[in-house]
Parts: structure tokens; sequence; C-alpha cells
């Protein structure tokens, strides 16, 4: 089992203490969980999966890891990688005694076609672990499905809805590359009339929690529907924040994965707009504009088909992203023949949801920031945000192993944190290189907060790593305190791609760092299981 430890530096817009201490543990043995896609921790203090193939719904125990099998779907349909049972949202007071024990589900189903619905079921306890999922209520039906890009993350907001997330379909792309996106196309209201959701596609909808549309949702070309807002390709993760403000993670294509701030009627752009509007790495190619679309090339566009720049496409109400990771040049080569695995290669995260730090006596400098979950990397990023729900900075990595992370819940106290992995697929993790041997598959790993580490150093206020000068132009010298310079040590440089860039080991108190491209590294410094990360300019 790894064990990695993490402490942070950060200093362009606020302090953060010089230790952050994480143990891991895993709780669940791997391949237990197949397909996990939601995880919760719930009022009642256990542990809320869905997993995904398995179409089941289980409770954990995080303490003694006992499980509680609540639910099992035969009605749901999974035949790809990116449907079945899907999201799950609790009730606020649930097992509280007001009547309202309901658990909503998402998942697919087939009738003359792969279709979504929400359904909400009542949770019953006989005990303290024999629960159950009985008495299902269709909230919505006939929602748009399909083999990819389903999204479906589902939320309880603080206004009492539900909030649902529909990706693009999968749409202009691959087995789906002749069907057109429908991420920019809104219901006219004869549709809405005869409950016709079909363009209910790469959307943030909100519902009532009858499945009806709210009366003060937003009206979009003249119709109110149950879209919140629009112009999403894979949104996979969604939060809200104590104040109200929504937040989404989603899916770039092979550069711009995004982190936006949800406004209600506003458009976020696909597939005319990848990530910021600035003509950088992307142009849509609309293949179902064109004959020969069946002979799809992630790195071309057939002779005739209809070409947009993100700078030729304008409309009053789309909103940018509030990060992305990563935002590269159009000279960017996608295809560097040395990469031999270009989904890794691709300066993309594939984020596949997020969550929200705002505990103030928790670990401390974290409040408040976002937890944008990695697949391919392995990684949590952690993006410290302003009041008004601006990026501040540059995204931290945390936790970093051979996985792939799926999803992740917060503990109330604010020290600990569940992570779900996939039990299959490919990531880099910190091997830099692609693999499909995962350490820790289909497992739940827990990260708990611990401090006082190296705290004899930081009572002096000397910073345990340095960087002189910083920014570098042309050379640089990383330092380590007294302590830190006596004994053996791994010392690595990552690209904000996730590429190690420069690694060494040994016994040295400094260290002249090699010449970089212009950009932004973390430089890493492992020392007796203790990360230290210390951000380095390049000018």
């Amino acid at each position: 089992m790894r064990f990695l430890i993490y402490l942070i530096f950060y200093s362009v817009h606020f302090y953060l203490p010089a230790q952050e201490h994480f143990e891991m543990k895993q709780l669940a043995p791997d391949n237990s969980l197949s397909d996990p896609w939601e995880i919760l921790y719930g009022t009642d203090n256990m542990l809320w999966i869905t997993s995904r193939s398995a179409k089941t719904v289980i409770r954990i125990d995080p303490e003694t890891g006992n499980r509680d099998f609540l639910l099992a779907i035969n009605d749901a349909f999974q035949t790809s990688t990116q449907d079945g049972l899907l999201g799950m949202a609790l009730h606020p007071e649930l097992g509280q005694g007001a009547g309202r024990d309901f658990v909503y589900l998402s998942y697919t189903y087939f009738q003359e076609s792969r279709k979504q619905k929400i359904v909400r079921y009542t949770f019953t306890l006989k005990g303290s672990q024999d629960g159950s999922l009985i008495d299902p209520v269709a909230v919505i039906t006939d929602l748009p499905a399909s083999n990819d890009h389903n999204s479906g993350r589902l939320l309880f907001g603080p206004d009492d809805k539900l909030y649902y997330t529909i990706g693009n379909q999968g749409k202009n792309q691959y087995e789906n590359v002749c069907e057109e996106i429908l991420a920019q196309a809104l219901p006219t209201q004869s549709e809405v009339d005869v409950l016709d959701w079909s363009t209910y596609q790469g959307k943030v909808l909100r519902l009532n929690t009858d499945g009806s549309i709210p009366a003060d949702n937003p009206i979009i070309n003249g119709v109110q529907s149950h879209i919140f807002s629009y112009g999403h390709r894979n949104p996979q993760g969604l939060v809200f924040a104590a104040d109200g403000s929504l937040f989404s993670s989603e899916h770039g294509p092979k550069t711009d994965d995004e982190i936006n701030r949800i406004e209600a009627g506003k458009n976020y752009g696909w597939p005319y707009v990848a990530g910021y509007q600035d003509d950088n790495a992307y142009v849509y190619c609309n293949w179902s504009s064109t004959d020969n679309c069946g002979r799809y090339d992630d790195y071309g566009c057939p002779a005739g088909a209809e070409v947009t720049k993100e700078s030729a496409w304008t409309r009053a109400d789309f909103v940018p992203p509030i990060k992305t990771f990563y935002t590269v040049g159009d000279d960017y080569n996608f295809v560097d023949p040395s990469c031999n695995v270009l989904f890794i290669c691709w300066p993309t995260i594939a984020p596949s949801s997020i969550d929200i730090y705002e505990n103030s006596t928790g670990i401390p400098g974290w409040s408040r920031s976002l937890l944008v979950v990695s697949l391919k990397l392995g990684m949590v990023f952690r993006q410290p945000i302003d009041d008004q729900g601006n990026a501040l900075g540059e995204a931290l990595p945390y936790w970093d192993t051979q996985n792939r992370y799926r999803d992740i819940a917060v503990h109330p106290n604010g020290r600990e944190f569940f992570m779900i992995t996939d039990n299959r697929g490919q990531t880099s993790g910190p091997s830099n290189s692609n693999t499909d041997d995962l350490d820790n598959p289909g497992a739940i790993l827990r990260f708990k907060y611990r401090n006082g580490v190296l705290g004899h150093e930081n009572s002096r206020n000397d910073p345990l790593i340095k960087i002189y000068p910083n920014p570098m132009q042309e050379k640089a010298t990383l330092t380590f305190s007294h302590t830190i310079g006596k004994v053996n040590k791994q010392i690595r440089i990552i690209s904000l791609q996730g590429n190690t860039i420069f690694q060494h080991a040994d016994v040295l108190s400094t260290l002249e760092l090699p010449d970089l491209s212009a950009g932004v590294y973390l430089v890493q410094v492992e020392v007796e299981g203790i990360v230290l990360t210390e951000r380095l300019i390049v000018r």
C-alpha cells in the first residue's frame, strides 16, 4: 500500500501553513466495488455508494468497513463505460424523523432506445445495519441517454430542488461521429408541452422533487423548461457552496477541462468553445455536416465539413470557465510520436467529479477550495477560490497514486477524505506512463489529515524547501533546511500536465535546477514518506 504525505507551500494570494500530513488507509478490498460512480457521506455517518455496472447501492461504515446492501436495480441498463446506475442524492432530512427519508437515483434503462430516468426511493432501517431502499417513484423519465458522455451527477440543492447533469451524449466523435451535437439546442414550447426532453443534451437541469419544472427556472429563448444552463460537453462533477454558488467540473476534448461557476440561463460554449474563447488548440469541426463523417479522425477534419473558430462564435449569454486544465498554445503537438498513449499525453486531467471544502476548523488554509478529482492522473487538485467564486492561483495536486479516482466525499470534520477508485481503465498516476495496473482497483481510500510532522523546524519559521530566485529566468537553486539537507531525498519537477521533467535522488543541501521552458511547474521533494511541494514559475 502506497503512503504519500504532502506538505504544500503557496504564497501568491494567501498563507498556507508549511505542513500538511495525510495518512492513507484502504477501507474496502481491491475489486470489492464494480465500477463505482458516486460516494456520499450521509447524515447517518455512513458512506453511500452507487455501482454503475453492478447497479447496486450500498452503505459502508467508515470505521469498521461493514457494508449494508440496500438495493439492486433490475431494470437498469448497462452495456458501455458511461451508462448504468449513475448519480445519487440524499434528502438532507433523511433519518431525522421528518418523513422525508428519500434517496434519489439516476439510471439508464432501455425502452426502444437507451434512456435515463430519476427515481425516488424511501430508505428504511431495521436496527443499525439492515437498511433497504423501497417504494420507487419515478421523478422524471425519457431523459436522453447514450453509450457515452451521459454525465449523470445528481445533487439536492439548498433550494430543495434537484440538479442533474446530462452530457452531450458523445456526439461528433468515435461511433457517434455522425450525430449532431445538441448542447446548444433548446426546446420549443410545444416540445415541453408534450414532455419531449430530447434537447436536454449538454445541459444542467433543475427540477422540483416531483419532476415538474420550477416556476423560477430561467426562461431561455422564450421557453421555460428544466434547463438551468446549457452548452456543456461532459460535466461529471456538480457541487454547491454554502453561499448557494453552484460549481461544475467538465471534461474537455483533448485539452481544456473546465471548472465552471454555473449560473441560471447561461451558455458555457460547447461545442463552439473549449475552455477559454482564445482560438488555442481547438476549432469546432462539425463531422455530422459532411457525407463522409464515418471516417472519424481525432486530429483532422473531413473536406466540406463546417468549421468554426472559437472567436467566430458569439453569444451574449456565454460564460467562460473560472479554471482550465490545461490551456495550451495553438501549436501544441497532440501527436508527438514520443508519447506512446495519446490519451495520457493530452493536456487534461479527466475530471470525474468535484467537491468543495469550506471547513474553517479542519485543515488550516484550505477553506475555501474546490476539490477536483482526476481519473487519468490519480490525483485530486485543490483549487482555492475567493468569495465571488473566482479561481485563486494554480490548483495544487494531492494524494497521487496509481489509480483512477472516480468520486470523493468529505467527512464533516474536514480532516478525512474518502475516495472511490475505478476497478479498470488506464491511468498514469505517479509512474508518468500509461498503465492499467491499478494500485487499489475498485476500492475505497481514506486520506486522513494529521498535523505535527516536522513542526520543530516550522516553529522557527524557516522554510523546509526554498527556490531562489522564483520566478526563475536563467538559473535557480533549490535549498533545504538543516534537517532536510542531511537526509536522502527524491526530487522531481513536474509540469502542470503531470509529466515528470526532471528527477534526482541524493543527500544534498542545495541543488541547481535544470534549464526549463517558460511555464509553471511543481517541485516535489520526498523525504521519508513526506512530500514537500513548491510551485516554480519560469519566465
